[in-house]
């Protein structure tokens, strides 16, 4: 999604829902595909109840969220989005 085509109708009709939030952080953290960072393995399984990314190798579990402001925050990525879109176009 391009900056300028975003306003707050297109933001909300592009992120509707977690999935949709979700796949659009993992395009940009991991923008040439998942690598686990415990081994560099490039294949993983999607847990979905708990929201990791677990790698086939190693099995080490990896959030989408580890090491930013949203790590070990109880609060959803859709709304992370809203609040992120807010403050930077205040």
């Amino acid at each position: 999604m391009q900056q300028a085509e975003i306003n707050f109708a297109n933001f909300m009709n592009h992120f509707q829902t977690e999935e949709n939030c979700r796949d659009h952080f993992f395009k940009i953290r991991w923008a040439n595909g998942f690598r686990c960072p415990k081994c560099g393995n490039e294949e993983y399984t999607f847990i979905k109840n708990y929201g990791r990314y677990q790698c086939h190798q190693c099995r080490h579990q990896a959030s989408i969220t580890a090491g930013t402001i949203m790590h070990r925050s109880h609060t959803g990525l859709r709304e992370w989005f809203m609040v992120i879109y807010l403050f930077t176009h205040s």
